[in-house]
Parts: structure tokens; C-alpha cells; sequence
């Protein structure tokens, strides 16, 4: 019990330290990016084409400071380089990655690119708490809650919202679970973070304070339409987001980008400086209704070019955060939907459509009912919570952030994530043309459909495998048997066809599928076995393709890899086995 306790005072002290260092170096961050920004409306006072040349400036300068100070050369948003840690590194992020991409952040928000401040405040707070966590010679375990927990510190003191922070750290690794175990760290560390950051910087909220407003069952009913109409906005900002991403990531050079996107975003701010930067001048119009006289083609256009400026600054070598820029398209959003039901100015709504978007686009619910809350007051809680949980379920699984993995994985699902990683970073970039036929195997066990639970228990003890798909007479799959379902049927229902008692719905496939869609459909499922099938319309089964299966086959290039780098550094032949290896004994 002492132990214990000394642990949990270690690791509170820990925290607090975290927080207080993330709470001034955040300072320090918000700093930079004031004066630069100051720095650009000062040269746009002399010329109004400083505009295009201040965003082409920063862009340019954010990629040649990742290009040549990063180990990950990678720019974008903050966001996803911190789930990429948490998931991938265990919550190892290098101090040349976050200091360069976070200084990289503030140059291209500053000189106007379009994407939000939370994204460095994330990964500088990560990165500092990382770096503390590893110098404590934590367990790698420990480092990987300990940098969620800076990242939430990070977030809690630029948007000076310490609940936000805390919620953030438990929603943003899962899309449908949360990281309960970073809860006590992430609420120290983002207090502390919080009052550090407002004792430098002020306490004022975020945007202005939406005085107390009665709700009406009308508000209700409204509340209700935006969230459907948030979550059509928010799946079409990530479908686009994501449809640029992933062309940018097969172009080869990229050099000559930062150019092009700065000069996009420039020319869109030239006829409409709002959308460049975060755009908190804006949302705040917003949320204060005072947008409200604006015209209905004025907000439209703010809505769709801040997803444009935002798309290009993130994808073309500009560094900032996604966070943010969903806010701005909520407001709009909010807004306009105001404007076009002729309600009146309407901030309920407004700040409604904020936290809807959010929750559409981040998968992050309780994170964006607690920032509507934290920066506009709580007046607009209960249209909120509607609109956001409704844009919540309506949008599904699609989320910004790749690596954010829809629940929290088993060992063996976890391994096919990792495998996914890597292809998708490049290492593995040829398991790309690996189709399913090339490991699949062939004829699987399956269970007939009018076999009884009784006899279905005689073929498993016989085969010994954990799921079977479940026939019909034309051999086509109609689902699949899992043991412990079968397992768990009443006694009284043994004598029944499986067919009618256990059976599940089975994922399917084609023998000329690419294994790496297949491996994410998986891990998207949950599923550890997927069925292949000769077509979609006769469902005749011809094999089965295992998580196993997929792990070893990628296993074996991987080594071929490993192995091939170690033999162009040193040639040492075979690789070193332990005792134990090599008297086949098993660890």
C-alpha cells in the first residue's frame, strides 16, 4: 500500500511539473505567433498583395524548418503526430520534432495560413511531457500516458479550458472509447497548465460570454435539424481533408508545394481575410450573433474556403491544427442556418453548431459540449449536447486523424494496426499491391447450417479453431460461429440448428482485394477473420484470411528489411539468437 502511494505522489508531482512547464512554454508559443501575426497586419497595412506574399512566406518557411530541423519530416496537423505517438511510439516524441514543428506551427499561423493554434499547443505539451516521463526512466507505458496528458495540458492552457483538456486526452486516441487510464494526469497537468497560462496571459475566455438564455422546445427541435445538417458539413470537411491528404501523400517531390498552397490560401484571403489564421475574430462575431446581417452568400463562402485554405495549408507544408478551423466552420455553419430560417441572431444555435462540427469531424463529443461551455458560457448546454450527440452518431466512423483507431485493440488487433502503420507510413509501402489470394488459405472448416449446437461442439473440439463460418447447401457463408457465442447458448437450445441461435454476421472478401483495405476494415470491425468469397452475389466461400495470416506474411517483409539494412551496415550474416532460440525452447 505504501509503495503504491508513493507511486501515485511521484507520479502527481510528475504531473504538476508537466503542467507547469507545458503552461509557460505554451505562453511562450502564444507569444510568437502574436508578434508574427502583428508582424503581418503591419505589412498588410502597406500593401494589401502582402497578404498572398505573407502566407507563401509562411508556409515556405514552416516546411523548410520541419525539412531541416524534424527527425519525422513530416508537417500537418500537430493532432495527428500526437495520436501517431500515443498508438505507434509509445508516447515518444523527439525534442527536435516538437520543438521544429511547433515553432513551424507558429510561423505558418502567424503569417496567416489557415489552421488553429491547438495543434502545437498538443504536440508541445506532448513532446515537453514525453521528454520529462523518459528522463524519469518511466515504463513506456507510463510515457505514453504521461505525453496524453502533457498534449491535454497543451490544449487546456491555449484555449485557457482545463476541462477540454481532460476530456480531450481521454476521447481523441478512440473514436468510440475512451483512454480512461490518462484521466488523473491529464486533470493535474491541465490545472496546472491553466493556471499557469492565465497568470501570464489573463483569464478571459476564448470568445465573449453568451449571457443566460432560457431554452424553448423550439431551440430544441432547431438544435436538432443542425446536428444533421453539422454532420453533412463536418463528413464532407474530413472526406475532402482526407481525399487531399492521401493524393499529397503519393506525390514523390513535394518541394515545389509550399509555394503553390501558400499562394492558394493567400489569393482566397485577399478577397476574404477572414478564413486566413485561426479566425477567432470571426467566430467570435458568430457566437455573438453579430454576423447575423451578413449575407447568406458571404457566409456560405466563408464556410466552404475556410475548409479550402485549411485543406491546402495542412496538406502543402503549412503545420497547425484541425481543431479550430472545425469551430470556424460550425459558426458559419450556425449562422447561416440562422440567416436562412430567418430566426434572428441566435447564439444558442451558433455555439450548437460549434460543438456539432467538432464532434463530427475530431470524434470527439464530450470534448466539444465542455469547449462550447468553457469559452461561451453554459447557457448552451442542452442544444448542444442534442445537436453534437446527433452530428456524433450520424457522421459514423470518419474522423481527421488516420491513426485515431475506432476502440481500444486487442494484442493480436493491435499488431495488424502497427503492420497498417507502417505501410501507410512508407516502410512497407509494397504491401500496398499484396492481394488477399496471396494469403489467404483455401477450403476453410465450415459448419453447415442445420447442424446442431450439439454436433457444432463436436467439430470444434475436433479442429480446434476459434470461428468458423456457417454454410448453406450451395457452400455460400451466411455468417459465422464464434466459440464463446456458442458457448454462452442455454442448454435448452442445444438441439437447434446453429443457424438459428448463434451465428454473426461475417466480413467479407475478394481474392483480388487489396490486403491492405482488408486490414483496415478489420481493425475498423474488430474483426480477427475475414471470408473470402468467389463473388458477392453467390457468397461461395473459397477461403479464409486470418489476422494471423496477415501479421505473419507482413512479418516475414519486415524482416527481409530489417535484415537487408543491417547487412548494408555491417555484414554480420544471420542474426543473433538467444540460448534458449536455439534449443527451439519457447520464452
Amino acid at each position: 500500500m505504501t509503495s503504491k502511494f508513493e507511486e501515485f505522489i511521484k507520479e502527481a508531482l510528475a504531473s504538476i511539473g508537466i503542467g507547469l512547464t507545458v503552461g509557460a512554454s505554451t505562453a511562450l508559443l502564444f507569444d510568437l505567433y502574436s508578434y508574427l501575426s502583428s508582424f503581418r497586419r503591419i505589412l498588410i497595412n502597406f500593401s494589401g498583395l502582402a497578404t498572398v506574399f505573407s502566407v507563401i512566406a509562411g508556409i515556405l518557411a514552416a516546411h523548410f524548418i520541419v525539412q531541416r530541423l524534424a527527425v519525422v519530416k513530416s508537417t500537418g496537423c500537430g493532432t495527428s503526430q500526437v495520436i501517431e505517438a500515443y498508438h505507434y511510439r509509445k508516447g515518444a516524441i523527439s525534442a527536435r520534432d516538437f520543438s521544429s514543428k511547433t515553432v513551424a506551427s507558429a510561423v505558418t499561423i502567424g503569417l496567416g495560413g489557415s489552421a488553429g493554434l491547438e495543434g502545437p499547443s498538443l504536440l508541445l505539451g506532448g513532446g515537453i511531457a514525453s521528454m520529462i516521463a523518459q528522463k524519469m526512466r518511466l515504463t513506456l507505458e507510463k510515457v505514453q500516458t504521461f505525453m496524453l496528458s502533457g498534449a491535454a495540458a497543451g490544449l487546456a492552457a491555449i484555449f485557457k479550458a482545463p476541462l477540454t483538456g481532460v476530456l480531450f486526452a481521454l476521447e481523441i486516441p478512440f473514436r468510440k472509447h475512451l483512454a480512461k487510464n490518462v484521466f488523473i494526469p491529464a486533470s493535474i497537468s491541465s490545472v496546472a497548465s491553466y493556471l499557469v497560462f492565465i497568470s501570464i496571459k489573463g483569464g478571459e475566455t476564448l470568445f465573449p460570454f453568451i449571457p443566460t438564455v432560457s431554452l424553448s422546445l423550439s431551440n430544441a427541435l432547431y438544435a436538432t435539424i443542425e446536428g444533421v445538417l453539422a454532420a453533412a458539413v463536418g463528413v464532407s470537411f474530413v472526406i475532402f481533408f482526407r481525399a487531399v491528404e492521401s493524393r499529397m501523400l503519393k506525390v514523390g517531390s513535394r518541394g515545389f508545394f509550399p509555394l503553390v498552397g501558400g499562394l492558394i490560401v493567400g489569393s482566397i484571403g485577399l478577397v476574404y481575410p477572414e478564413v486566413l489564421g485561426i479566425g477567432y475574430d470571426a467566430i467570435s462575431l458568430s457566437a455573438s450573433g453579430k454576423l447575423y446581417e451578413a449575407s447568406i452568400s458571404f457566409l456560405a463562402m466563408l464556410l466552404i474556403l475556410k475548409i479550402v485554405a485549411t485543406t491546402v495549408t495542412l496538406n502543402f507544408g503549412g503545420s497547425g491544427g484541425l481543431f479550430i478551423p472545425s469551430i470556424f466552420v460550425g459558426a458559419m455553419l450556425g449562422s447561416l442556418y440562422t440567416k436562412l430560417l430567418n430566426l434572428g441572431p441566435n447564439e444558442i444555435l451558433v455555439m450548437a453548431a460549434m460543438a456539432a462540427t467538432i464532434a463530427a469531424t475530431n470524434k470527439t463529443l464530450l470534448t466539444s459540449i465542455a469547449f462550447v461551455a468553457e469559452t461561451c458560457g453554459p447557457s448552451s448546454i442542452i442544444p448542444t449536447v442534442i445537436a453534437a450527440c446527433i452530428s456524433y452518431v450520424i457522421s459514423g466512423n470518419l474522423s481527421f486523424y488516420e491513426s485515431q483507431l475506432p476502440r481500444e485493440p486487442e494484442e493480436e488487433e493491435r499488431a495488424l494496426a502497427e503492420l497498417h502503420y507502417l505501410a501507410r507510413s512508407g516502410f512497407l509501402r509494397e504491401a500496398a499491391e499484396i492481394k488477399v489470394k496471396d494469403v489467404m488459405r483455401a477450403n476453410p472448416v465450415a459448419i453447415h447450417e442445420d447442424t446442431s449446437i450439439k454436433d457444432a461442439f463436436a467439430i470444434m473440439d475436433r479442429y480446434g479453431f476459434r470461428v468458423y463460418p456457417v454454410v448453406n447447401d450451395e457452400g455460400s457463408i451466411i455468417g459465422v460461429a464464434k466459440v464463446e457465442d456458442v458457448l454462452a447458448t442455454p442448454m435448452e437450445k442445444w438441439d437447434l440448428p446453429i443457424s438459428q441461435v448463434t451465428i454473426k454476421a461475417a466480413l467479407i472478401t475478394l481474392k483480388e482485394d487489396k490486403l491492405y483495405k482488408l486490414m483496415e476494415e478489420m481493425i475498423e470491425r474488430g474483426e480477427d477473420h475475414a471470408y473470402v468469397v468467389l463473388d458477392k452475389k453467390s457468397m461461395e466461400l473459397v477461403g479464409v484470411i486470418s489476422g494471423m495470416d496477415i501479421i505473419r506474411e507482413l512479418l516475414k517483409r519486415v524482416a527481409a528489411k530489417t535484415q537487408g539494412r543491417s547487412r548494408e551496415g555491417q555484414q554480420t550474416g544471420a542474426p543473433k539468437v538467444s540460448r534458449n532460440e536455439r534449443s527451439g525452447a519457447k520464452r
